[in-house]
């Protein structure tokens, strides 16, 4: 599961702070956000199967995704009572008319009462798109037996945007689609970095043509409520051209003549291959590749030799650097 928040919270006793669903708004779960710290206060609340008095509240809001589930993360840090694990309890709830995080009749829970007293994944289904949603951790601990902390994280398609890209694998000089979604609406997208030579259709769909080879990311980025979310693409690119570095023009049927395999892709129907001789002089030249070089130079062969080739493939799309390098004739 990709994109979690995480949130550290020590269960506390005994301070006169403010009914923490008061603060509900302010503690926003993020499916990308990093790190932060808050504190279950000594608080009871009461609402379905849900019943304790250590209690703490978040609020998360769902994109515009069709497929609403999240998965939410507890992890135990450290909640026992000497005897072994204390149990936390966590619902999700949305809430009616009412809009009060502080009254149990504003509650519509969506999920079950989820208790366990060591870590655990759950995922909550049935989750409507564009919606703010409650959560609420709970606990009898008793903090005379000492601090109980955990980790809550969110993800899922529900709280995440999505980009996906078509084909995840390319050789230079091809393009590929990429597209996301799930954002709320009317959110823009940016990609990081720039996808290099971009056209785009929307700001969340466009066709690139990678102008590196290797493993590359890029990045959609875009909000869902108040939360900033990433989603990355990986596409790996790959050297078009195989270039022999040798032929041997001996009628023998095998390395007659040089091969560059690749170099008839369309994208490169520009391609110029160049080769010259010790000298610097030119021996042949060819637009294009269709009929692969035999080793003659305006019909007459030309003598056993290391000679100096550049390929030029004259993209339309990206600039490729040339190619160069040293093909020997044998015989």
């Amino acid at each position: 599961m990709r994109g979690f928040l995480t949130i550290l919270c020590l269960l506390t006793f005994g301070f006169a702070w403010a009914q923490p669903c008061t603060n509900a708004t302010e503690q926003v779960l993020c499916a990308d956000a990093g790190p932060s710290i808050d504190s279950l206060q000594s608080t009871p609340f009461q609402v379905d199967c849900f019943d304790f008095p250590y209690t703490n509240f978040y609020t998360f809001h769902t994109g515009t995704d069709p497929n609403n589930y999240a998965v939410l993360r507890l992890t135990y840090e450290d909640c026992d009572n000497f005897l072994g694990n204390d149990s936390l309890t966590l619902i999700v709830a949305e809430l009616n008319g009412l809009n009060d995080p502080c009254n149990p009749s504003s509650y519509n829970v969506v999920s079950p009462c989820i208790t366990t007293d060591q870590s655990v994944d759950t995922a909550v289904v049935g989750l409507l798109p564009e919606h703010d949603y409650i959560v609420v951790i709970g606990s009898n601990h008793d903090p005379l037996f000492g601090v109980c902390s955990y980790s809550l994280e969110i993800g899922g398609p529900a709280v995440d945007i999505s980009a996906t890209c078509n084909p995840a694998e390319i050789f230079l000089g091809q393009g590929i689609s990429a597209y996301a979604f799930g954002a709320s609406s009317g959110a823009a997208y940016s990609w990081s970095p720039e996808p290099p030579n971009a056209n785009y259709a929307a700001d969340s769909a466009l066709t690139f043509y990678p102008d590196e080879l290797g493993n590359q990311v890029f990045s959609a980025v875009s909000t869902i409520g108040d939360c900033t979310v990433v989603s990355p693409i990986y596409i790996k690119v790959n050297d078009p051209l195989n270039i022999y570095n040798a032929l041997t023009p001996n009628d023998d049927t095998f390395n007659d003549t040089w091969e560059i395999y690749g170099i008839n892709r369309p994208e490169f129907e520009a391609a110029e291959v160049s080769v010259y001789d010790r000298w610097g002089q030119l021996v042949y030249r060819s637009l294009g590749y269709q009929t692969p070089w035999d080793g003659t130079n305006r019909g007459k062969y030309l003598p056993t030799a290391a000679y100096y080739y550049v390929i030029e493939l004259n993209c339309y799309n990206v600039y490729i650097k040339p190619y160069t390098g040293i093909v020997s004739i044998l015989r």
